[in-house]
């Protein structure tokens, strides 16, 4: 089990290579957002930060290649992420 979102999780959403999973809760504004590794089954803990403007999560994707990740949140705004670890695969 992933214990770090405590609430209903209503997202989930692989990468193109299957070893990331996104998971969102609409529920939990600050802490309902996060990536795991998959193959390791890892939590990424240095982000989303408590900085991160996600809001409730209400939509995300990946793009083709798994370099970015987008999230459109509640207030109607679409955030735009880099994923580094992909930049240079």
């Amino acid at each position: 089990s992933i214990m770090n979102i405590r609430t209903k999780i209503d997202k989930l959403l692989f990468n193109p290579d299957g070893q990331v999973l996104a998971m969102a809760s609409r529920y939990d504004k600050d802490q309902g957002f996060k990536l795991m590794h998959v193959p390791s089954q890892t939590v990424f803990s240095n982000w989303p930060t408590t900085k991160t403007p996600l809001n409730s999560v209400m939509s995300m994707d990946f793009s083709s290649n798994g370099e970015y990740l987008s999230v459109g949140n509640v207030k109607g705004k679409c955030l735009l992420y880099r994923l580094n670890y992909y930049a240079n695969n």
